[in-house]
């Protein structure tokens, strides 16, 4: 296949991406403005927006069948969740997180969770666990790394609920979903099994699963912090 046919082929698969996520969220929310920002929000968390990409405002408003006005909203709220950044002149581009921004993330969301896990677990039943150890031998099942993801989401989702702290689960949740669209650009899989997070869960260890998050959210932050510099360096010398 040609430079050229590849190039077309690529940007069908784009378009056709983009008309599905259309697709999906027309008529699910009650605002013009909340499906705008969903279609958006989910585009730059599938990679199909990359970073760094300066977006077209009059093609996503054309995508949706929209006027620019819900657009533009929709793009300032984005920018207040840090997906993008709004540029004098330039428009909006896709955030573009540099090394030490991934380590701030990834201190915080250390924080965050810990203090998530210390009051879950006291609050763990069985039930509950059961659910979670039928999530993990779906997630350590999954082949598609996307899948994983959502899997893993869902995972920590439903354990951190328990804490009864919406709020700090809402920030891990927005602090995952800034680095799970590189995770994805990346295909940087975890490779990390959660079953022994589950072995300390099932015995209440609070220290022993906390000393777990430590670990697994450490080599992540690792991994990922080597490949976003490899990219930046490949950038810089024009390789």
């Amino acid at each position: 296949m040609s430079t050229s046919a590849a190039g077309d082929a690529l940007s069908a698969r784009r378009d056709e991406t983009l008309e599905a996520i259309a697709r999906n969220v027309r008529g699910t929310f009650q605002t013009v403005e909340d499906m705008t920002q969903s279609f958006i929000r989910e585009a730059i968390l599938r990679g199909v927006y990359r970073p760094g990409e300066r977006l077209n405002q009059d093609s996503i408003a054309t995508t949706l069948g929209v006027s620019r006005m819900p657009v533009r909203a929709s793009l300032r709220q984005l920018e207040g969740e840090g997906l993008l950044r709004i540029h004098p002149h330039r428009g909006a581009t896709v955030s573009v997180l540099r090394p030490d921004e991934i380590a701030e993330i990834y201190e915080m969301r250390v924080l965050l969770e810990s203090y998530l896990l210390e009051r879950a677990i006291p609050r763990l039943t069985d039930a509950v666990l059961a659910e979670l150890r039928e999530l993990v031998a779906e997630l350590e099942n999954e082949t598609q790394l996307e899948a994983r993801l959502e899997k893993r989401k869902l995972f920590y989702q439903r354990l951190y609920w328990l804490a009864q702290r919406p709020r700090a689960v809402a920030q891990v949740n927005a602090l995952r979903a800034s680095v799970g669209r590189y995770l994805l650009l990346q295909r940087l899989d975890e490779h990390t099994s959660h079953g022994g997070l589950i072995g300390f869960l099932e015995a209440r260890d609070t220290a022993g699963a906390v000393s777990w998050l430590h670990q697994h959210l450490g080599h992540v932050c690792h991994e990922l912090q080597q490949l976003v510099a490899a990219e930046e360096n490949s950038v810089d010398t024009g390789a």
